[in-house]
């Protein structure tokens, strides 16, 4: 028998292959922040408590658990890579030592920089870790231990968005597959929603990791964003299905039903896990001994016996390319239920009236 939604069988969108791309990152995810926060927060504790140097550190280099600051010009900038590969470099002159150093951002941080212009370095540990303007901006290094507990915690958050996406939607595949649901009576936004959820998470959770100084107010941020992300989604979600049921309600308002008053053919298929569901069968006979499937325009190859009798849902409009509506012309689904089994029959637009005469008028046992 075929499956109601062919398409969902492949090995990328079952649920198996969802949960193994899923729970990897989730792991990895939450494993992320134990395995390099405690050194991340341990170094800029040690780099803001550090002491002056003394008067005998002569060079930045020779700084090593002290911060020696010195004043410097700038003498050189200069931009590698291209596109997302660049990196910006700025060099500086210290009594006619000079220095070259990275900055952690891009073009708005080297434009803080003019060749002459008067910095403060701030040297630990034998490396230049803080530049300040001429005006008191203080410009983020590629060495600089404060907030360097930013990039994990971007990463981690970064992973478990996408993870927790993933297992979201495999919980739904995994749905499908269980009960014999199709895509269309869960909706097309039963994976969109979260993976839109995800990425849009993601980026705006970027601000609270990045904004605040310190990792708690960092964390309390960041609580807030998922906590309103969790609500925008769900809110999202509620409007999907309304919307998904409005068309429906839409689609069955402009469609008139038809009574069998004859034995009718239509071009049509019959899609669920049900045994009158077959490959091959390209026809449904609609009449007043009730709806059959055949495989030939005269109903009379490979003819089935007819439907046990199948409850009305509702109406939904087929995606755009369905390989199972091959054939048909502005097809319609119509969704039935044959007791607890999902029944989805594919017809064109203009037959659809038969079939919904012949859904409500249907003899019973």
């Amino acid at each position: 028998m075929p499956m109601l939604y062919p398409r969902r069988s492949g090995k990328v969108n079952s649920p198996l292959a969802l949960m193994l791309l899923g729970l990897p990152l989730v792991v990895l995810g939450i494993g992320v922040l134990p395995l390099t926060l405690p050194s991340a927060l341990a170094e800029e504790r040690a780099y803001l408590e550090a002491p002056p140097c003394p008067d005998s550190v002569a060079d930045l280099s020779e700084a090593d658990e002290c911060r020696e600051r010195a004043e410097a010009a700038v003498v050189d900038k200069e931009v590698r890579g291209s596109g997302d590969d660049k990196r910006y470099f700025v060099a500086f002159d210290v009594d006619g030592d000079h220095y070259r150093v990275r900055l952690a951002s891009g073009q708005s941080d080297i434009d803080e920089f003019e060749v002459g212009d008067q910095v403060t370095l701030t040297a630990w540990r034998g490396r230049i870790r803080e530049v300040v303007t001429a005006g008191g901006e203080s410009v983020r290094l590629s060495d600089t231990p404060v907030g360097a507990y930013k990039v994990p915690l971007m990463g981690a958050v970064g992973l478990l968005s996408l993870g927790f996406s993933l297992l979201w939607m495999a919980r739904f595949e995994w749905r499908l597959k269980r009960f014999g649901r199709s895509i269309e009576s869960l909706g097309n936004w039963t994976g969109t929603v979260p993976a839109m959820t995800a990425i849009v998470y993601a980026i705006v959770a970027m601000i609270p990791i990045a904004a605040p100084p310190v990792l708690t107010a960092s964390l309390i941020a960041l609580a807030c964003t998922t906590a309103g992300m969790v609500l925008v989604g769900a809110l999202l979600w509620r409007r999907q299905r309304r919307k998904a049921e409005r068309r429906s309600a839409r689609l069955l308002s402009q469609t008139w039903v038809s009574p069998p008053e004859a034995e009718t053919m239509l071009p049509a298929r019959v899609l669920g896990e049900v045994p009158y569901s077959r490959e091959g069968d390209g026809y449904l006979v609609v009449g007043p001994a009730g709806l059959a499937a055949a495989s030939d325009p005269g109903g009379v190859a490979r003819r089935t016996r007819p439907f046990p009798p199948l409850t009305f849902v509702r109406l939904h409009p087929a995606r755009r390319g369905d390989r199972r509506c091959g054939g048909l012309h502005d097809p319609l689904l119509v969704e039935c239920r044959d007791g607890a089994r999902e029944v989805l029959i594919a017809a064109n637009r203009e037959h659809v009236p038969w079939v919904l005469g012949g859904l409500r008028f249907q003899p019973r046992p």
